[in-house]
């Protein structure tokens, strides 16, 4: 039996060897009977030995995914170069982007951007809701964990058996990507306000949004970094995973997004601390007004913040609860 065939039907071993699966108590969270287990038990959170345990499960069973090219790329894709979807698939995501792009019908139509960065866990939305004063429902968010989420909840994500589908997302991140620029390329369209909602983990990443939103016509774009340490950052990735995946196990959502340690530590810069941040650093001069906040500690404090045309764009003393400078903040006219 294949590698494929095993890990569908629950009988690969993580190690390698067949039949584990099987074998695992009902209670144990990569068991494929584990959801079946009586609600008492479901419902205790994990101990810190039993989450361990997990992480370790799901780190093989996503290794041997990767392996048997579960990943959607492969498996609904027509032309070697996995870039043309099935028609089957280009149906499923007409219909996703409609509903998402129905959602946000009231979104200003302004050409105003945000391109918000930072490593898991960093806190961006926190940062930009809650401190930098960002009213969320007059932009079009762009956030491929968004679209995973919204893979996992029409049952998109291939199964893998002892995952919950969000421990699953990696095989849907091609997909993820993919939807997530379609969206983007609707609502630029119709110069509606964007926020991008990325890592910047790329080299140039934040350089090619910022062209590809000048190209549209977007005359206003505003860049926030949330700076944690990579440290920090494994943590709350990880708390955050563990708690959704406690809730899943209690029947509630569809699991705890699952980032590798070992893919957090790899963004490591010996001079900002992060990938992420020098990416930002580098790019930072080219938006019309930037900020940077320090979300290491019990809440996000601004770090530095600047504007490129305040001269260009007058307007009054900006509002010091929030430091994203007003470009970003403006009411709908």
């Amino acid at each position: 039996m294949s590698s494929l065939d095993r890990l569908r039907s629950g009988d690969a071993d993580v190690r390698g060897g067949p039949g584990r699966l099987t074998t695992l108590r009902d209670g144990h969270p990569s068991s494929p009977r584990y959801r079946d287990v009586p609600q008492p038990d479901r419902v205790r959170p994990f101990t810190d030995a039993e989450h361990a345990e997990h992480v370790a499960d799901v780190t093989s069973r996503l290794a041997m995914a990767r392996q048997a090219r579960l990943a959607t790329q492969f498996r609904h894709t027509v032309d070697p170069g996995q870039e043309i979807w099935s028609a089957p698939r280009r149906a499923l995501h007409d219909e996703i982007l409609r509903d998402r792009y129905a959602a946000a019908c009231q979104v200003p139509c302004q050409r105003r951007a945000i391109v918000a960065g930072g490593l898991p866990g960093a806190g961006k939305t926190t940062v930009l809701r809650d401190y930098a004063g960002i009213d969320l429902s007059q932009y079009v968010v762009i956030n491929p964990d968004g679209i995973k989420a919204e893979l996992a909840s029409r049952g998109l994500i291939p199964r893998v058996d002892g995952l919950s589908p969000l421990e699953a997302g990696e095989l849907v991140h091609e997909e993820s990507s993919h939807l997530a620029k379609r969206l983007a390329r609707m609502a630029e369209a119709d110069g509606r306000n964007v926020i991008w909602d990325i890592t910047m983990a790329k080299a140039g990443s934040a350089s090619g949004r910022i062209d590809a939103l000048r190209a549209g016509g977007y005359t206003e774009v505003t860049g926030l970094f949330v700076a944690v340490p990579i440290g920090i950052s494994i943590e709350r990735a990880d708390a955050r995973h563990r708690a959704g995946h406690d809730a899943y196990r209690a029947g509630i959502g569809l699991g705890g997004r699952f980032v590798a340690e070992e893919v957090i530590r790899a963004q490591a810069d010996p001079a900002w601390g992060s990938r992420n941040r020098a990416n930002f650093e580098h790019a930072k001069q080219r938006f019309d007004a930037w900020s940077s906040y320090d979300n290491s500690g019990s809440r996000p404090v601004l770090a530095d913040e600047h504007a490129q045309s305040r001269q260009a764009h007058p307007r009054q003393a900006p509002d010091r609860r929030s430091r994203i400078p007003d470009i970003a903040r403006r009411s709908p006219q």
